[in-house]
């Protein structure tokens, strides 16, 4: 990519395609490669989403998740939104669909397909924090969260969710 944005178009594209040669067709477009970029800069994310279309990668240069502060969730607001409502999203890189419904008082519980398990959730420093009983091997698992302007709940992307290892979007669904 950084060939292309050089200037080194088709040494830039053979290049990226050998790259994603393995990658699963669901995962080559610009939305899923720039969702492992959280750049404090919009404009940063979009030269970076303007490079993955000129190495070859379908999508549109502003076909990224826009992830800036003044969408970002407050403690209070996590709160209010997230404890005692039912959550639902699609895993970018799998394409599987998950819930996780978390209680008033913190339980919680996770399912992705046939895999589930319990735990706890809570707010802490503007973040939305879980710990599983058995995924993560029951690490804290916490997510900086910001409203989606661009999301739908027909595309579970109203929020986005940034752990710091890429963006899961979501939507409230109860």
């Amino acid at each position: 990519m950084f060939k292309v944005q050089a200037g080194h178009v088709q040494e830039g594209r053979q290049m990226f395609a050998k790259w994603i040669e393995g990658y699963p067709t669901r995962l080559k477009n610009v939305r899923y490669f720039s969702s492992g970029y959280n750049f404090k800069d919009l404009e940063t994310t979009k030269s970076f989403a303007e490079g993955f279309v000129k190495a070859g990668l379908p999508g549109e240069p502003n076909d990224f998740y826009k992830i800036a502060s003044e969408n970002k969730l407050t403690d209070d607001e996590l709160k209010g939104l997230f404890l005692g409502h039912k959550l639902t999203g699609i895993t970018l890189s799998t394409g599987k669909q998950w819930w996780v419904e978390r209680s008033k008082t913190g339980k919680a519980s996770i399912r992705e397909g046939d895999k589930s398990d319990t735990g706890k959730s809570w707010v802490e420093d503007d973040m939305l924090c879980d710990q599983w009983d058995n995924f993560y091997e029951g690490l804290s698992d916490c997510w900086v969260v910001y409203r989606n302007p661009e999301g739908t709940p027909e595309n579970h992307d109203e929020y986005l969710g940034a752990p710091g290892y890429g963006i899961y979007p979501f939507s409230i669904v109860e």
